[in-house]
């Protein structure tokens, strides 16, 4: 059997092009954030998107949950029938460790998804940091739990162990990663939590899969599309569990993350 090519995805990449025109935009859950209940700020969601009727019927968070569970479910199902390289999934199922997935997306070939990884590497290894410091933990633990495979050199996290956040920074200058560090530090010290880190590590990400609009054929634009979906579920249970507990509409507003469109 011959080895597939990136051409070999023309419909696929046709058909999550076709998918996209339905993603829905931040603008549009910020929009949704300002209604009063939840229903109607669901309503604005839906709309807005591409949804099946029963969205519009949740009433509860348990009913929310098993929406957005079956939801994933057939993203999953979608993906899987569009893609050739199987073993991709993992990728969009968040199943694997960023280092497990390297050598998948190396075998792949693909570089744009190498870079993808490293840098999932990357920040992941800054939250193990982060948190770890937080919480009063050795470099030992670091050394133990530390991803390898990243752009980062590691002996220099592990040598910045012992520093202030501040100064750690300093050391993410010439970095990607400086100001979500900077950000996600000045947080946890205002407020002691790692909310600002999780979303600007996601933020992050978001922006490096958006460079998959400019490939024209291969599995990145079937994985972009699955990222951005996931995504798309993510925000609407943000919204929707926001609501459902009445958190305030700048707090809420603050935790969404970027989307694809």
């Amino acid at each position: 059997m011959r080895q597939k090519s990136r051409l070999d995805y023309a419909y696929a990449v046709g058909r999550v092009r076709a998918l996209e025109r339905y993603l829905v935009s931040r603008a549009v859950f910020v929009e949704a954030v300002d209604e009063v209940g939840f229903s109607s700020a669901i309503k604005v969601v839906f709309d807005a998107g591409h949804f099946p009727e029963e969205l519009i019927d949740i009433a509860n968070s348990k009913d929310l949950d098993a929406f957005l569970v079956k939801e994933r479910k057939a993203l999953q199902e979608e993906l899987a029938g569009l893609l050739f390289e199987t073993e991709l999934l993992d990728l969009v199922s968040g199943t694997q460790r960023a280092n497990e997935a390297l050598p998948v997306v190396q075998k792949a070939g693909c570089s744009y998804l190498i870079d993808f990884v490293k840098h999932r590497i990357d920040l992941g290894n800054l939250k193990i940091v982060m948190r770890l410091k937080y919480a009063g933990h050795s470099g030992d633990t670091l050394k133990a739990r530390m991803m390898r495979g990243g752009f980062l050199d590691e002996s220099m996290l592990l040598e910045s162990f012992e520093l202030s956040n501040a100064e750690i920074g300093e050391r993410l200058h010439a970095s990607p990663y400086r100001e979500l560090w900077d950000e996600a530090a000045e947080k946890l010290e205002e407020q002691e939590s790692f909310v600002a880190l999780e979303r600007g590590i996601e933020n992050f990400l978001m922006r490096h899969i958006r460079k998959a609009r400019w490939i024209v054929f291969g599995p990145e634009p079937v994985l972009a599309y699955g990222f951005a979906k996931l995504r798309e579920l993510s925000n609407i249970r943000i919204l929707g569990i926001g609501k459902l507990n009445r958190i305030p509409s700048d707090i809420l507003a603050e935790r969404l993350g970027e989307t694809y469109v």
